[in-house]
């Protein structure tokens, strides 16, 4: 869960690119400037949003079946770089949440499942060390 594999750079050796990323359950498309990167490289999964509408998925003293069955992590790709979701927080602190094994910095401020709308998945100048 530490990193991700590079899958595809489109296009290749400019300055900004759509970058296919895998984890370990998933692939998901972010945009990349400056970009460096070349398919088989790895970098640390940490991704970071350009804009983003995170809410929480479910009340902390809502019972623990609804809870359960909203809990399920999803992600759809609604554009080039645009997706909505529901993923889990895990650093509240940090506004990280994870889906489908990716750690995205979004902001969130609740804990537990959070649904999320991105406006552009953006590669963390992070990711590159």
């Amino acid at each position: 869960m530490n990193q991700l594999a590079v899958v595809l750079v489109d296009p290749p050796e400019e300055e900004s690119a759509s970058v296919t990323l895998r984890s370990s359950k998933g692939e998901l498309v972010a945009f990349c400037h400056p970009c460096s990167l070349k398919a088989g490289d790895v970098i640390k999964n940490r991704l970071c949003v350009l804009d983003a509408d995170v809410v929480a998925t479910y009340l902390s003293d809502w019972p623990d079946e609804e809870k359960s069955a909203l809990s399920t992590e999803w992600i759809e790709r609604i554009d080039h770089y645009a997706y909505k979701g529901r993923g889990r927080v895990v650093n509240q602190d940090e506004g990280l949440v994870e889906v489908y094994g990716f750690l995205i910095e979004m902001g969130a401020l609740s804990d537990g499942h959070v649904d999320f709308t991105i406006s552009r998945l953006d590669i963390s100048y992070d990711c590159f060390d």
